[in-house]
């Protein structure tokens, strides 16, 4: 790993060596997320819709919350809905709109959120530094978002 220290954990690092870093703890974090028999992304939209207000719980706001197409969005909704962990509710108002809730079910799967451990490694961090990794990260992803855009 060009331009860390014994540990890993320089400072000072090039920037390919902190973006492999970054990788090395992305993986980390997506390994943890095959567990209770759901995939990282299903974690995704579990966490997506437990916490989405009511009009944002329709699968063309979590395709573009999760960077995907409808397609896939929709694919991922049904194996969710087949495993009883998310149920449609049809709209009053428009019924074109379907809402998609977590179910009991889900809440309770979502106590044992395996992002849960990896959010106490960050909460174990100084609150000076929790606050600038937050800028520090908020910032690469609005970098890579544009970069993504622009192709």
């Amino acid at each position: 790993m060009d331009g860390l220290d014994s540990t890993g954990m320089g400072g000072g690092a090039s920037p390919s060596a902190i973006a492999d870093v970054m990788l090395q703890i992305a993986h980390i974090a997506d390994s943890l997320g095959y567990t209770h028999g759901l995939k990282p992304s299903q974690w995704t939209a579990l966490r997506y819709f437990a916490s989405a207000n009511n009009s944002q719980r329709t699968v063309s706001a979590f395709a573009d919350f999760h960077a995907t197409t409808r397609g896939a969005a929709s694919q991922m909704v049904e194996v969710l809905v087949g495993k009883e962990l998310l149920v449609r509710v049809p709209v009053p108002e428009d019924r074109r709109v379907t809402q998609l809730h977590p179910t009991p079910k889900a809440l309770e799967l979502l106590r044992h959120d395996p992002l849960n451990g990896f959010a106490d490694v960050i909460a174990d961090l100084p609150a000076d530094d929790q606050y600038r990794l937050a800028e520090t990260l908020t910032t690469l992803l609005r970098g890579l978002l544009e970069k993504r855009q622009a192709v």
